[in-house]
């Protein structure tokens, strides 16, 4: 798992992440090219708090207006580029971690589905790596 953090990391390291809302899941679109796709429960903490999760999307909360799940993500995240990624070795969660004291968790939920996937083009280090059922990691060069 080292080697494959090291090699994400390589090639990921200072970019930044725009999310987008897709039709059946989410995707971490990444500066320079490649995606992150974003099947399963995912969050952004900021400053040790839960400051967006997926689930929040389109809830009102007593807000005059439902919360733009893409919008509030983006603004989160905007200019903040990645400093570090974590793949727990048991479970296969993703944190990607970006300057500013914030992250993305990405939590397979799955003992059989796959999770969250990484598709990153030939000049970023042309790997796909997905996150199986039940926590193994698969990747693909």
């Amino acid at each position: 798992m080292d080697e494959l953090i090291q090699r994400l990391e390589q090639n990921l390291l200072g970019r930044c992440v725009m999310i987008e809302r897709r039709e059946g899941d989410w995707a971490g679109n990444i500066d320079g090219g490649g995606v992150v796709s974003l099947g399963v429960p995912w969050r952004i903490v900021a400053q040790g708090r839960i400051a967006f999760a997926d689930e929040d999307d389109g809830q009102k909360f007593g807000l005059p207006s439902p919360v733009d799940g893409e919008v509030e993500a983006n603004r989160l995240l905007a200019g903040k580029p990645i400093i570090g990624i974590t793949i727990d070795d048991e479970t296969g969660d993703l944190t990607v971690m970006f300057e500013g004291n914030l992250r993305l968790d990405a939590f397979n939920n799955s003992a059989g589905y796959e999770g969250w996937q990484i598709d990153l083009p030939p000049d970023l280090g042309g790997m796909w790596v997905i996150a199986l059922g039940g926590g193994e990691i698969s990747v693909f060069v």
